[in-house]
């Protein structure tokens, strides 16, 4: 038993060696007597506990806990039956007793006729079972089924299940619980935290990290030990941070994450999974996963099938979906915890990708430096330390949670977007929780933030990386032939020339024709509007959204499609992207773009775009 438990079995065993003082009230026995009357015998709980039913399927945590499902013909039978109380039928014998008249032989030598129990009455423990499972009701998705891992209690605070026994508040209770909607089932013992350790041992470890590894940002040695007591809480808190570690050859990233594995006690580890393969390891597990050579295959595909998987296990109540079984049966699964991954080099990472990974980047150590002896050594002292550090984060939610707060609000002041506050805040409430025993206060959270100012990322930063600017960055660089020429120039290029100030000829700086370059644009459906774009030769003013200049792009040219063809904006997506842009506007009326017909189109103002310079010079 590990000093955790011993703790709360002591606080067990006050509570239930606490003196009672009951008295019976009751004048005694009929008939006079000064003894208290015979209270009758207290049943025995039936030790197989019915969940509900569903489509003919009755649910059941077994003797030991276990959830067990039996069809209604499967309840009937003895051996299935039999199953669910784990062979033992005293309880089904004292409740549904099968009698028998059996001979007895006396001591003299006479045989006498008796009564006795020689078995259970199968058919009404059966139909006891099913109309236990009724009153339950109907078994569904309310019905939280809970294998190992940390999860959040009804009031929030976190629940630790070690398999066989769960630590709820402190109270520590054998699997097989029930409370509220939550079922804590049982699974094989697992495990658990220990004694917390001082805040001297996470100071050690942020700094043992430090020495040993050569981060290419500073400060990435305290979003190690942040990743990792965020690990340490698995679902328990709302938002849990993904990590990437990245490095080429030598620089110590697969040692690093065997480190924080060895760190955490409850854990998933390989380094050759798929989506698919993860999702039925920690189906129902909230524990974290440590993913070695993540996105080191010729196939990338599936490196991006795990990073979709940590766009919803990260936040709220992780990721819940349906998988559909060989059987033709739909299968639940259910995965939620940090995911911390190793890679030379990450795969396409997109904008909702960088608000739940932080990357951590590794360098080679010096020449001639060789630290793979005392990366080691640090395995096994987290091997060692790692039930206290987190018995440590477990003993430090209230605080956790403080400093959470405190670190969102100096990085709302910082500039930081709010994803990036989810992320970096979790991350710097960790490494608090694990190095401090305050709480902190302003001063010390910009502290904290200015530690990891390299990894804020800024309202700049996540225009850039989102889909519609990189959709927009991918046009404008696409070359195409000018017109009887073998010259080549960008889309942006060309757009440039028209919104050009100079006067529409060419001259001794090879500029194309400001007309060349319309009708160059007007092929691939884009008309550029100029700020004093003279009025057409029936006097209309020419079409605008917006003041200033502005461009148009039409939604059925089938060669500006083309540029997108083997990029995710393939389709009618890039047009979706181009909608999302701020000045974005598509008005119900045709423009006409060059010799074309008419046709709706989509308005961007040229500043958006990144022209804004040229049409104010």
């Amino acid at each position: 038993m590990s000093s955790s438990d011993a703790n709360i079995a002591d606080i067990r065993a006050a509570v239930s060696g606490a003196d009672r003082a009951f008295q019976v009230i009751d004048g005694g026995k009929k008939g006079g007597g000064d003894e208290p009357p015979a209270q009758p015998e207290e049943k025995a709980p039936c030790p197989v506990s019915a969940l509900g039913h569903l489509a003919g399927n009755y649910f059941f945590l077994d003797k030991v806990g276990q959830l067990r499902q039996l069809t209604a013909s499967q309840v009937g039978k003895r051996h299935d039956l039999m199953g669910l109380f784990m062979g033992n039928d005293k309880w089904l014998r004292d409740e549904f007793p099968k009698k028998a008249q059996c001979k007895v032989k006396q001591e003299d030598g006479s045989e006498v006729t008796e009564e006795k129990v020689v078995d259970f009455r199968l058919n009404s423990a059966a139909a006891y079972l099913q109309a236990e499972c009724a009153k339950a009701g109907l078994f569904g998705a309310h019905i939280m089924i809970r294998k190992p891992g940390v999860w959040p209690a009804e009031n929030g605070l976190p629940v630790v299940h070690c398999g066989d026994k769960v630590m709820i508040g402190d109270r520590l209770v054998n699997a097989g619980t029930k409370t509220g909607n939550q079922v804590w089932a049982a699974a094989p013992s697992s495990p658990r935290p220990a004694r917390p350790c001082g805040a001297d041992v996470g100071k050690e470890f942020v700094q043992r990290v430090r020495d040993l590894w050569d981060f290419r940002v500073p400060g990435g040695e305290i979003a190690v030990i942040g990743l990792l007591a965020c690990a340490y809480y698995g679902a328990a808190i709302p938002w849990r941070p993904a990590g990437f570690l990245l490095g080429g050859a030598g620089s110590g990233k697969s040692s690093l994450l065997g480190v924080l594995q060895a760190a955490s006690p409850l854990h998933v580890y390989s380094n050759d999974t798929s989506k698919a393969g993860l999702e039925q390891t920690l189906d129902g597990r909230a524990m974290p996963a440590f993913i070695d050579e993540a996105s080191d295959r010729e196939d990338q595909r599936g490196a991006r099938a795990l990073l979709d998987l940590v766009l919803s296990a990260s936040g709220g109540e992780g990721t819940k979906g349906v998988r559909g079984g060989k059987d033709g049966i739909a299968r639940s699964i259910e995965v939620v915890g940090s995911i911390i991954m190793a890679s030379i080099a990450p795969p396409d990472l997109k904008a909702q990708h960088l608000g739940r990974f932080t990357l951590i980047d590794l360098m080679k150590p010096e020449e001639g430096a060789d630290h793979t002896a005392a990366h080691r050594e640090l395995k096994e002292w987290a091997r060692e330390n790692g039930p206290s550090l987190w018995g440590r984060a477990l003993a430090g939610w209230e605080r956790y949670r403080a400093a959470l707060e405190m670190f969102r609000k100096a990085l709302l002041e910082y500039g930081c977007q709010p994803r990036e506050m989810d992320q970096l805040g979790a991350i710097m409430a960790g490494w608090w929780v694990l190095t401090e025993d305050s709480v902190p206060d302003a001063k010390g959270a910009m502290t904290g933030v200015g530690a990891l100012k390299e990894f804020v990322r800024d309202r700049e930063d996540v225009i850039t990386q989102d889909a519609p600017t990189r959709m927009i960055n991918h046009l404008m660089s696409r070359l195409v032939m000018v017109q009887r020429s073998t010259e080549r120039k960008s889309i942006s290029d060309l757009i440039a020339r028209v919104l050009d100030p100079d006067v529409d000829q060419s001259d001794a700086t090879g500029l194309i024709p400001r007309s060349v370059a319309r009708e160059v644009l007007s092929q691939y459906g884009i008309r550029v509007i100029r700020p004093d774009e003279p009025k057409s030769k029936k006097g209309l003013d020419a079409p605008r959204e917006a003041d200033g200049a502005g461009l148009w792009f039409s939604q059925s040219n089938s060669m500006i499609k083309e540029f997108f063809g083997d990029t995710p904006f393939a389709g009618d997506r890039w047009l979706y992207e181009l909608r999302r842009l701020e000045t974005a506007r598509a008005p119900k009326k045709n423009v006409k773009i060059g010799s074309m017909q008419p046709a709706r189109c989509i308005w961007v103002t040229a500043t958006e775009l990144g022209f804004g310079d040229l049409e104010n010079a």
